[in-house]
């Protein structure tokens, strides 16, 4: 049996949407995107005759989708867009996809955050005087779903 080719996030694509219905390239400014857990509810109930739970499984619970990029003091910056829908009152749309393939491979298969999505938090950039770090921000984004589909 051949192993299957290992992939890396070496060229991976990230995509972001604000208040709209197009995706934007993101990958030159972002620097990690962390997919998230998606639970289902579940409970149990035990019953004397029996030593082990009776399990019930209900619906799929949201998740959260973490990405980080690099602060650039620019209007047209990822940072100023999520700023912009974060401070928006009750939060504007902003959705997130991302590919492991990259953005230029010919079938991309894109991993996506439903688009009823808002930011839930922000970090902006902070420092310390005596480090050469990047300065870097994060968004947490609260997605009820994921999904995955292959665009040509």
């Amino acid at each position: 049996m051949a192993l299957p080719e290992g992939m890396s996030a070496c060229s991976m694509c990230v995509e972001i949407m604000t208040g709209g219905t197009v995706f934007v390239d993101a990958s030159d400014e972002l620097g990690v995107v962390t997919a998230p857990g998606m639970p289902r509810s579940t409970a149990e109930a035990y019953v004397f005759g029996e030593d082990i739970a009776v399990l019930g499984y209900g619906k799929r619970g949201p998740g959260d989708v973490v990405i980080r990029g690099v602060y650039t003091d620019s209007t047209a910056s990822f940072f100023y867009k999520a700023n912009q829908a974060f401070t928006t009152a009750c939060g504007a749309l902003f959705a997130v996809r991302w590919s492991p393939g990259g953005c230029t491979t010919a079938h991309r298969s894109f991993r996506t955050s439903t688009t009823v999505t808002k930011i839930t938090s922000l970090t902006g950039p902070s420092g310390d005087a005596g480090s050469a770090d990047v300065l870097m921000w994060e968004a947490t984004v609260r997605t009820p779903e994921v999904t995955e589909a292959t665009w040509a």
